[in-house]
C-alpha cells in the first residue's frame, strides 16, 4: 500500500490589522484631509476670482463624499425644490436619499433634486471669517423654513428632518470668536446648524497632530426634563469639541445619522412613488 506525505504548509505571515480606536487619529482619513487641503491650497494660489475658488473648494470635499458614501447615499451640489415649487438657495453640498432620482443634472454636475430626497446640506467655506459664519447660519434659516413644508419630516428636533452643516477648510478667525458668534446666533434663531472646522487657526492649535481642528454644536435639551434649562437662552448645552481628524468624525456622523434619519421617516417604495407625483406629471397631449 503507497503511503502518501502531507508536505508542510508554509506558515501564513501575520496579517496587518487596521482598526480605528476611539479618540485617536483616523491615519486614513488623515490621508484624505491632507489631499482635500493641499486641493484647496492650490486653487486659492492659483486664482483670485472668488467664485473659482468657492467651486474648486467644494469639489475635494463633494468626491470625497461620491467615494466613501454607500450606495444608499448620493452627494450633489445645486438646489432642492419643495413640492409647491419652491427652489432653495444655491447649496455646496447636499446628501440625498439615493433612491429618488434628480430632477435635472447639468454638464458641471450640478443637480436639481427633491426635498424629500434632501438628508443633510452643507456649506463650504475656504477661510472660515465671522461673516462666514453668519452668512451660513442665514442660508440655513432659509433651508429649515422650505423643510417645514413636509409633514413627513417631523419636528425640527427630531432626527427626520434634514440637517445643515458648515464645513470650514481653514479658520482666519480665532475660536473663542466663532464661539460668541456661533452660539449666540444658533440660539437666537434657533437655527440647527454645526459647524465643522478642518483647521482652527494656528493660534488655536496644540500642537502640529493634536487636535487640529474640531467642532462647534449646540446639545438639545432633554425632552423629559422641561424645567432643564442650558446656559444658553434657547436651553440648549453649547459644545465645543477638539477632533485629531475632523473628517472623519464628519464621515461618521454623516453615514450613522443618515441612516436614523432614513429610519425615522420610514418611507417605503410606495411612499417614494407618490412623492415623486409631488414632483413631476404626465406631458400627455390631451
Amino acid at each position: 500500500m503507497q503511503l502518501f506525505t502531507i508536505p508542510c504548509l508554509e506558515l501564513v505571515p501575520e496579517m496587518k490589522r487596521f482598526k480605528h480606536e476611539h479618540g485617536t487619529r483616523n491615519p486614513i482619513i488623515a490621508q484624505e484631509e491632507q489631499a482635500i487641503l493641499l486641493a484647496v491650497e492650490r486653487a486659492l494660489a492659483s486664482s483670485s476670482n472668488s467664485q473659482t475658488i468657492g467651486r474648486n473648494g467644494e469639489l475635494p470635499f463633494l468626491k470625497f463624499l461620491q467615494r466613501y458614501l454607500p450606495f444608499t447615499l448620493r452627494a450633489v451640489s445645486g438646489h432642492f425644490i419643495t413640492p409647491s415649487g419652491k427652489i432653495s438657495p444655491q447649496l455646496d453640498v447636499i446628501v440625498i436619499d439615493a433612491r429618488y432620482p434628480l430632477l435635472a443634472e447639468n454638464d458641471d454636475g450640478s443637480a436639481l433634486v427633491m426635498l424629500h430626497s434632501v438628508i443633510r446640506t452643507y456649506e463650504i467655506k475656504t477661510n472660515l471669517k465671522i461673516k462666514d459664519m453668519q452668512a451660513a447660519l442665514a442660508a440655513a434659516k432659509i433651508v429649515e423654513t422650505l423643510s417645514r413644508e413636509v409633514p413627513e419630516f417631523g419636528n425640527i428636533d427630531g432626527f427626520g428632518f434634514p440637517q445643515s452643516v458648515l464645513f470650514a477648510y481653514h479658520s482666519a478667525a480665532r475660536l473663542e470668536s466663532l464661539k460668541q458668534a456661533y452660539f449666540a446666533d444658533v440660539d437666537g434663531g434657533r437655527v440647527h446648524m454645526d459647524a465643522i472646522i478642518l483647521r482652527y487657526h494656528l493660534s488655536d492649535r496644540p500642537g502640529a497632530d493634536d487636535a487640529p481642528g474640531g467642532e462647534l454644536h449646540v446639545e438639545p435639551p432633554f425632552s423629559d426634563d422641561i424645567a432643564c434649562q442650558g446656559p444658553l437662552l434657547g436651553g440648549g448645552y453649547p459644545t465645543s469639541r477638539p477632533m485629531h481628524t475632523p473628517l472623519s468624525d464628519l464621515y461618521y456622523s454623516l453615514v450613522q445619522d443618515s441612516y436614523y434619519v432614513l429610519g425615522e421617516r420610514q418611507f417605503s417604495f410606495d411612499a417614494l412613488a407618490a412623492h415623486f407625483n409631488e414632483y413631476m406629471n404626465w406631458s400627455t397631449a390631451l
